[in-house]
């Protein structure tokens, strides 16, 4: 059964010899105490409980992959609640960390980074992992280590990831490279747009964002998955192409499916909220800047399609 809404981007790449279907779900915030907020946080167990069950409708799906996110400050009733949902999920997944989900807010309370790769990983950071015909070379942009928990949410990849990417890319073909944290053009998407619209807003920065540019450059990947910003972009970081995604708990309450096949890979929006939702998370964050550039950058889908492109130039 498929259940979407319209074609999110067109891309040439990747390719799969065989059709493989993989959901990637960005940014939930999952929270079990506050309420309200642009994040709508009182809807985020709703909206992972809608989302599982969606998913398990979806019998052809190759596997699901979280960006990272997946709850909102790092508790462990947090991801107690996460995991009494995920649990019921029938499709193999597996996650990656966000700047919210490994957080140390000084009480010692917080889910560490071994921790996290126990419960939601193949294996420790970074992970080659292989749905389908489709390799996701998945990093982990979380400044945690494994001895010492993160105190900010900037993003960073350590120089031992950095190295086995770089080792990495130059043995596999097409590869997506997925990563929590945003390439610098997509945030300098979001901080143009906020000289432009009547709100404040921004979004933690990546510090060493320039530095994986470089790496990926030569290897030429087929795309970058990131989400962070909720913000449904597409851009280049000179020559590497960047997808960021919209998130699953704020506005616009969606997860994306990416089909690959021979001809290349289209990606579709699936809602999962009704109207009177989506507008209840509208009118929750209309005043944040990201709130705002989503709706922007869904009023003129597709992001982009290649085929269109390619027709063009022929």
């Amino acid at each position: 059964m498929t259940e979407h809404g319209p074609l999110l981007a067109r891309f040439a790449r990747p390719t799969a010899e065989t059709r493989t279907r993989i959901a990637v779900l960005a940014d939930l915030h999952l929270s079990v105490t506050d309420s309200g907020s642009w994040r709508v946080s009182h809807r985020t167990t709703d909206r992972l409980e809608t989302t599982v069950a969606m998913l398990n409708r979806q019998s052809d799906l190759d596997g699901v992959l979280f960006l990272g996110d997946l709850v909102q400050s790092g508790r462990p009733a947090e991801y107690e609640a996460f995991d009494a949902v995920i649990d019921d999920l029938q499709v193999p997944w597996f996650a990656i960390p966000g700047n919210h989900d490994l957080i140390d807010w000084g009480d010692g309370d917080a889910l560490t980074l071994p921790e996290f790769v126990d419960r939601y990983a193949p294996n420790a950071y970074p992970v080659h992992h292989r749905f389908g015909d489709v390799d996701i070379l998945a990093l982990n942009s979380n400044s945690s280590t494994p001895e010492k928990v993160a105190d900010t949410y900037r993003g960073r990849l350590s120089d031992e990831t950095l190295s086995w990417l770089d080792r990495k890319l130059a043995t596999v073909s097409d590869p997506i490279v997925a990563v929590h944290h945003n390439l610098p053009a997509s945030r300098e998407q979001l901080m143009d747009a906020l000289s432009e619209l009547p709100v404040d807003g921004g979004s933690p920065a990546f510090e060493n964002a320039d530095t994986l540019v470089d790496v990926l450059q030569p290897h030429d990947p087929a795309l970058v998955l990131t989400g962070h910003v909720h913000i449904p972009t597409v851009r280049d970081n000179r020559g590497v192409r960047e997808f960021s995604l919209p998130s699953l708990g704020p506005y616009p309450n969606a997860y994306t499916v990416l089909e690959v096949g021979p001809a290349g890979t289209d990606a579709w929006l699936h809602p999962i909220s009704t109207y009177d939702d989506r507008l209840e998370s509208f009118v929750l964050g209309y005043e944040h800047c990201r709130v705002q550039l989503t709706a922007v950058q869904l009023a003129g889908l597709p992001l982009v399609d290649d085929s269109l492109d390619s027709a063009n130039k022929s």
